[in-house]
């Protein structure tokens, strides 16, 4: 297939390759699908049909696929295609890679007989317009100048598996269009997929129905979803995940907030799914000003119930303080954000995906068709920023890569991706994402805290914007612009070009860096993989306390006591504490300030956690989450909170030379639920 020239025949499938559970699924031919059309209103939910047959059927074929996964043949790498170019290698260049990032790539993505560079110059070699930029691709990638994405990693120049696997949909209001998504939704996990579903346009419990009935509401139907995840999941070599998305007017909201916590009746609860909530600025205007909020019907905009707008937002605060979600999305400010033509063609986004940085529109569209948002991912490394800012091409060559690892997936989609693979090619969004923030600012001694930081931020995503605008309108005039766009004239091949993404594994690959945009957790920590648990020790701290000859045991053990932070240490200067301060002590207001600095330069949205102690006053909490409305954020990701640290030893502690101390507990990180989509 050749990139450069825009060609879009269909990739072949090398035969019998074989990815994670349903790649391996033998799949009958079907004639293509053409894209819906809008219909007639469908049987409302619970009129005919019931849920246990239509849930039945689900696991059923579900249950099929499994069985047929657990006999499939593995791949080896003689399956895999040969190189399009000749790309000059450089092993040296595993030395940048720590002892960490290599049992990663071990773990879940070298292919049998593959070393750390082979892989990376065939993810170029697939990805790649021709030989120079191939080579090109392969020098970012092996100096850690950028990651793609893990799908990118696993199945990039392999014949299997798809290079995406993170998706948004909606539900329709009818039992034909829950079952539908519930369908889609299998498919899309059995590949490893990460998925984002509105629920907001399904009625809520006790609404009339047909003649005489009442719905039961989104909970039994966000269930079932909750056991085709689960059962998905356990079947898979790359677990599937899934989150629901509800508007804060849904007549369901009180119920749906505390949908992950163990008490109170399981069988409207869903542990194994994520969630999340839809904030308008009506609703944040009532908690402003202390009003009353109405919940109303999604059919017919009724008013439901109403409840006070302020106790709503306080227990949905509360609740990803106990939990660490509900996420958040503030919708009206996505909407108000989106690209133009998009405005202009009349499509909104209702959702999220699983870890709420991507915003797309899904749903019915201007066409009548229905949409499921698909995410194409990669992330520049802002540690590495000196060695390529001044580059001319780095940028640029990063769209065209994401453009070509969009293309591979439309033109392999299989048929029950259809509504998937026609939001790709209306929109050709990607999302060109960072990591390596606030190691940056370490490897500069610069505290997080402070103008110096916040100077950086605005540089760096500017910079990121201007030129990722400038490749997507060069390649519109190469290629052609996405037919979104050139339905309102404008010269884009990309709708939206950058989302923030989390980054938890690919951050590890790119030697340990922090990840995303968020501040590291802790100075050393723990971190369990397939092969065991590594230590992993801050290497800008390693090296100070190295040239202050404190490098000793006795001083790492004291600031594993102290949950990875240094502000004990005596013999480090206050801004050197400053420059190495961890998330859980950094004021919470500065990662708001920075994520509305950088705003205006993302299209879409940024994973943005917050880190709060458990003793955290609630007033301030909820007015954590206001400024972020006020600032114009998007979007929250988790609330991580902390339980109050036991006290440790009393005033500082400095180095020795005696034998290794007692060893202490070291803390962890587990961040996998966001692998399914970065």
């Amino acid at each position: 297939m050749d990139f450069k020239d825009g060609d879009d025949a269909q990739v072949t499938s090398t035969a019998g390759d074989i990815d994670m559970f349903a790649d391996t699924v033998e799949q009958k031919e079907k004639p293509a699908k053409k894209a819906r059309t809008a219909a007639p209103e469908k049987t409302p939910a619970a009129e005919t049909e019931t849920v246990e047959t239509a849930t039945a059927s689900a696991m059923a074929n579900m249950v099929s696929e499994v069985a047929k996964a657990a006999a499939a043949k593995p791949l080896s790498s003689r399956d895999i295609a040969e190189r399009r170019f000749a790309i000059t290698t450089d092993d040296s260049r595993d030395a940048l890679l720590t002892d960490f990032g290599r049992e990663t790539l071990n773990d879940r993505y070298l292919l049998p007989d593959e070393s750390y560079q082979d892989l990376f110059a065939r993810v170029a070699d697939a990805y790649a317009d021709d030989e120079p930029h191939a080579q090109r691709l392969y020098d970012y990638i092996s100096r850690l100048w950028f990651m793609p994405a893990t799908p990118v990693l696993s199945n990039g120049g392999t014949g299997r598996g798809l290079p995406i696997s993170c998706y948004l949909n909606s539900v329709e209001d009818s039992l034909e269009g829950i079952v539908n998504t519930w369908n889609e939704n299998v498919w899309l996990a059995s590949r490893g997929g990460g998925i984002g579903t509105y629920w907001g346009s399904v009625r809520g419990i006790g609404e009339p129905v047909g003649l005489n009935g009442k719905t039961s509401g989104i909970i039994p139907f966000v269930r079932v979803m909750d056991s085709l995840t689960l059962a998905i999941s356990q079947g898979s070599l790359r677990r599937g995940s899934a989150a629901c998305y509800l508007d804060v007017s849904h007549p369901e909201i009180e119920e749906f907030l505390e949908i992950r916590k163990p008490s109170g009746d399981f069988n409207r609860k869903a542990l194994n799914l994520h969630h999340g909530v839809l904030l308008t600025d009506e609703f944040m205007e009532a908690v402003r000003n202390g009003d009353e909020f109405q919940l109303r019907s999604p059919r017919d905009g009724s008013a439901r119930a109403t409840v006070d707008a302020r106790s709503l937002f306080q227990k949905l605060v509360e609740t990803r303080l106990q939990t660490g979600e509900p996420y958040i999305v503030f919708s009206d400010t996505v909407n108000r954000m989106m690209p133009k033509h998009h405005r202009d063609l009349g499509l909104k986004v209702s959702t999220s995906n699983l870890c709420s940085e991507i915003t797309l529109p899904t749903g019915r569209d201007h066409l009548g068709n229905d949409r499921t948002a698909v995410c194409c991912l990669s992330s520049l490394n802002l540690e590495t920023w000196d060695e390529w800012h001044k580059d001319e091409m780095f940028i640029e060559d990063v769209m065209r890569f994401l453009d070509n690892v969009l293309q591979d997936y439309i033109d392999r989609a299989p048929d029950e991706m259809a509504r998937a693979k026609y939001s790709a090619e209306r929109e050709r969004s990607v999302g060109m994402g960072v990591m390596g923030f606030h190691s940056f600012l370490q490897k500069k001694n610069i505290g997080f805290e402070t103008a110096m930081a916040k100077a950086w931020n605005l540089k760096m995503f500017q910079h990121i914007n201007a030129r990722a605008n400038e490749a997507s309108m060069m390649l519109a005039k190469e290629r052609g612009p996405c037919p979104d766009a050139a339905d309102q004239g404008a010269m884009e091949r990309f709708s939206c070009k950058m989302a923030i993404a989390p980054t938890a594994s690919i951050s590890i690959i790119c030697g340990g860096t922090s990840a995303c945009i968020e501040p590291i957790p802790a100075n050393i920590y723990t971190h369990k993989t397939l092969s065991g648990s590594f230590i992993v020790k801050n290497p800008y701290l390693e090296k100070i306390l190295r040239e202050k000859s404190k490098d000793s045991a006795n001083v790492w053990n004291s600031i594993l006591e102290r949950g990875g932070s240094v502000q004990h240490l005596d013999f480090l200067s206050p801004e050197e504490k400053a420059v190495f301060k961890t998330s859980f002590e950094i004021d919470q207001r500065w990662l708001l300030e920075f994520a509305g600095d950088r705003t205006p330069y993302i299209d879409q949205a940024q994973s943005l956690n917050l880190f709060i102690p458990a003793d955290v006053d609630k007033w301030d909490l909820a007015m954590l989450h206001f400024r972020a409305w006020e600032m114009g954020i998007k979007s929250l990701y988790y609330l991580r909170s902390k339980s109050v640290q036991r006290a440790g030893f009393a005033g500082g502690v400095e180095a020795d030379n005696t034998i290794d101390p007692a060893k202490y507990e070291l803390p962890t990180t587990d961040y996998d639920e966001c692998l399914a989509c970065q």
